[in-house]
């Protein structure tokens, strides 16, 4: 009955994993990787900018409208004063009159006038110009005043500027584009490694497991055959040690797969607390492809090669900006004042227009400009025939670290078999009296070692395959190996 509740305990606490938890597979960790991982959000965002600026860039060719308004105060009302004018005006005028008036009286067959009959008629005629004429101020706009209109501008020629920054934005978009599916394969790359480290440890687990176990047995084999006085207290020492050794060993990687679980959580995105299974396992599957055609491959599809020939078109436009400002620069404008009552005699409520600019001198700032624009397309060459040569390397290494995993595992799989044979062999001998528990222990220890390095030979197997995929530039293909 207490055996039974024992049970019952037991399946109590084991029922949330059964149920709860999560089957992965490695397709499954990089869909879900891509979907959840920081940094391939990070660069989807980046992405998501770039296409609105490529987008911007098409409203440098549209009018541009501003509707401008102001209040304004002057410390006086803006006026126009001509008085001058009225006074030298009104002289002559009375200069004019006066002699007409002395001309009339002598006609009349009057005496001239004397000098004092001169002042008294040119002072009055003073008088009456002065009262007849009107002021010469004009306040051309009062102190205080309000200003609004409309002022539009378009862009009509400005030396291949337009065009330039237009490309520049659309090579900037498509470059980031592909910076987002290198990061992407980049990702792939790592949840693979992470899934495969996973698959990795659970074997070496397993295999510990059954180490242990073996070791337990042979501690227990010893053990029978020292108490019949049949082995020395030497042996049995032997073995315990060789027990605690594998508890020691089986402890550490069940600490290591802890880690790499959580390790991977953190990569595909998923929470500390969730239990996840990892469905699949090692297998070996051939690598079908060439070397050459990894080459070839790379020089359609790596992102990083894409991304580069968009720099390069970048830098390009660059210089044809800075190029532009030797050229003249032509737009079309136009003005309507919303507030007509304010303006002034001189003011036009509306005004249209073509003005045109030259630049003849700023201290070469412009020519200085043109130089970097200049060494900016040199340097981007060159990064760009570097980076072609960096993965070549990288594919060539990459592959040969695939046929060198792959050889290694084909060749351990006769040498575990022989390995296997030697420690039903040995342990046999001990159980009959005939060998000693180094024996026996060494050879257990030596089918461990090969048991896990052919694990470990699997594990580099696909981590280079990985590699070699990332380094085509289509880190996804690795699925078509690994589902085959």
């Amino acid at each position: 009955m207490k055996f039974n509740i024992k049970k019952a305990i037991v399946l109590i606490l084991i029922m949330p994993t059964i149920f709860f938890a999560q089957n992965v597979s490695l397709s499954e960790a990089i869909n879900l990787a891509l979907e959840k991982n920081e940094k391939v959000q990070q660069y989807k965002s980046k992405l998501s900018a770039k296409e609105f600026e490529n987008k911007a860039a098409w409203g440098n060719f549209l009018p541009s409208i501003n509707l401008q308004g102001s209040y304004n105060h002057l410390d006086d009302n803006l006026k126009i004063d001509l008085s001058p004018i009225r006074s030298a005006m009104i002289q002559l005028s009375a200069s004019s009159q006066t002699e007409l008036s002395n001309i009339y009286n002598i006609l009349g067959g009057n005496t001239a006038f004397t000098d004092v009959q001169k002042y008294s008629v040119y002072n009055q005629s003073i008088n009456i110009l002065e009262n007849a004429i009107p002021s010469f101020v004009e306040t051309l706009k009062r102190q205080d005043y309000n200003s609004a209109a409309f002022v539009a501008t378009q862009p009509l020629f400005l030396g291949g500027k337009l065009v330039a920054a237009k490309k520049y934005a659309s090579a900037e978009e498509k470059a980031s584009a592909y910076e987002l599916q290198k990061i992407e394969n980049e990702i792939i790359t790592e949840v693979s490694k992470s899934y495969f480290q996973n698959l990795l440890l659970k074997e070496i687990v397993v295999t510990r497991k059954k180490v242990l176990s073996g070791m337990k047995q042979h501690q227990q084999n010893a053990n029978k055959l020292f108490e019949q006085g049949l082995i020395a207290n030497y042996h049995l020492l032997r073995a315990e040690v060789a027990v605690a050794e594998a508890e020691r060993n089986l402890t550490n990687d069940q600490n290591n797969l802890e880690l790499a679980v959580i390790s991977f959580k953190s990569l595909v995105g998923l929470e500390d607390n969730e239990i996840i299974n990892f469905t699949d396992s090692l297998k070996f599957n051939e690598l079908a492809y060439t070397l050459n055609q990894y080459l070839t491959e790379a020089e359609i599809n790596q992102p990083i090669i894409k991304m580069i020939e968009q720099k390069k078109i970048s830098a390009e436009q660059n210089y044809n900006v800075a190029r532009s400002e030797f050229l003249p620069q032509v737009a079309a404008f136009g003005k309507y004042e919303l507030y007509p009552e304010y303006l002034s005699a001189l003011e036009p409520r509306w005004a249209v227009g073509v003005q045109a600019k030259f630049n003849l001198f700023n201290g070469f700032k412009d020519y200085l400009k043109l130089q970097s624009a200049s060494a900016i397309e040199e340097e981007v060459d060159h990064i760009q025939k570097g980076t072609v040569k960096n993965i070549n390397l990288w594919i060539n290494k990459s592959y040969r670290d695939v046929k060198n995993s792959a050889d290694e595992f084909t060749k351990l799989i006769s040498t575990l078999k022989l390995a296997e044979e030697n420690y039903r062999q040995n342990s046999k001998r001990f159980n009959s009296g005939m060998g000693t528990s180094i024996e026996v222990i060494d050879a257990r220890l030596t089918l461990e070692k090969i048991e896990i390095d052919r694990s470990i030979a699997l594990f580099n197997y696909y981590s280079a395959i990985a590699d070699l995929e990332n380094a085509s530039g289509k880190s996804i293909e690795l699925l078509k190996i690994w589902n085959k």
